[in-house]
């Protein structure tokens, strides 16, 4: 006797029922979690979604058209021109000292990135996650994982600009939300 097919993701399933029901399951969690969503569109991805935390940062989860087999998360960073000009007048060792810095923090903390160059102007801060892997947890955790890369490139040019955390966020905060 064959064992009756769960209603749920198959991994190995692209179908349209099935993503909708991954996107569904992933805005759930979020949801639960506090965070505040909005629908988006892209055209290489099957679904997208923005995802706001209660400090307004936000990050970005989709699926990408023809990998059905996984989920992206995305944060970024857009530092505003008035702080480039600033890092920009600093002297050009401690521009490279801060880079470095923030590079090996990034990889300590296990996201993919991209933008900590110079000169700065974004930073994308990016985790995946395999659907044969994903749970609940998993996922969240890679969420607070993301969300703390935000924080991470904030805080440090922050600190390096001698300026106060933006409003909404408290220093001592790591919670996901």
């Amino acid at each position: 006797m064959r064992p009756k097919p769960q209603l749920g993701v198959n991994p190995l399933d692209g179908s349209k029922d099935n993503t909708t029901a991954l996107r569904e399951k992933i805005q759930t969690w979020l949801m639960g979690e506090g965070w505040t969503l909005r629908e988006k569109t892209h055209d290489t991805a099957n679904w997208l979604i923005e995802a706001h935390d209660s400090g307004n940062r936000h990050i970005v989860v989709g699926q990408r058209q023809g990998r059905d087999d996984q989920i992206l998360l995305e944060g970024a960073v857009a530092v505003v021109e008035q702080h480039q000009k600033q890092l920009a007048s600093l002297p050009a060792a401690e521009r490279q000292e801060m880079l470095w810095e923030l590079r090996f923090s990034l990889l300590t903390l296990g996201v993919e990135f991209h933008g900590v160059e110079e000169p700065l102007s974004r930073v994308m801060i990016g985790q995946r996650i395999y659907l044969d892997g994903l749970t609940k947890d998993r996922f969240l955790q890679r969420v607070s994982r993301v969300r703390n890369g935000v924080l991470l490139v904030i805080w440090t040019i922050a600190r390096k600009l001698n300026l106060s955390p933006p409003p909404g966020v408290d220093g001592g905060e790591t919670r996901v939300n």
